[in-house]
């Protein structure tokens, strides 16, 4: 038998209750960027990797396939068309031919560029739908949950 008291039982509604509306936010962001990121003719997976080769500098092939959790021959299909755009480039290493680096190139930074604004513009799309006592409020939490 468990001791739950009411206010216990409350703390795990509310934490329940912020589990999924925060998972349904993440969800719902993914949702709206996904349609977004169609207009500039990339998937989901096209800019994680874009992202990931910036965070790394030169990571291999096998790093990027880990990272995502896919199998080497989708990355393999995901790096050929970022080069092929001229966003990224693929270097075989020299002593161990089948070691390649992915590296990126001086177009990357418009196309980041854009998908950040993106990002904001659908952040603003859904705040904008609060009033300002609302807003308040919400800026005020984000601020809390951001100190360490």
């Amino acid at each position: 038998m468990t001791n739950n008291t009411k206010k216990g039982n409350s703390t795990i509604s509310l934490e329940k209750e912020f589990e999924d509306s925060m998972i349904s936010f993440h969800y719902r962001m993914i949702s709206e960027f996904r349609k977004k990121s169609k207009d500039f003719g990339f998937t989901v997976s096209h800019i994680e990797v874009l992202h990931y080769v910036i965070e790394k500098v030169n990571p291999t092939m096998k790093d990027i396939a880990e990272h995502l959790k896919i199998k080497p021959p989708s990355v393999t299909t995901i790096i050929e068309k970022l080069c092929k755009k001229k966003l990224l480039k693929k270097e075989i290493g020299d002593k161990d031919k089948r070691v390649a680096r992915v590296s990126v190139t001086p177009n990357i930074w418009k196309v980041i560029n854009s998908i950040k604004g993106q990002r904001i513009l659908i952040l603003k799309d859904m705040f904008c739908r609060l009033n300002d006592k609302d807003k308040s409020e919400l800026i005020r939490i984000i601020n809390i949950l951001n100190k360490k």
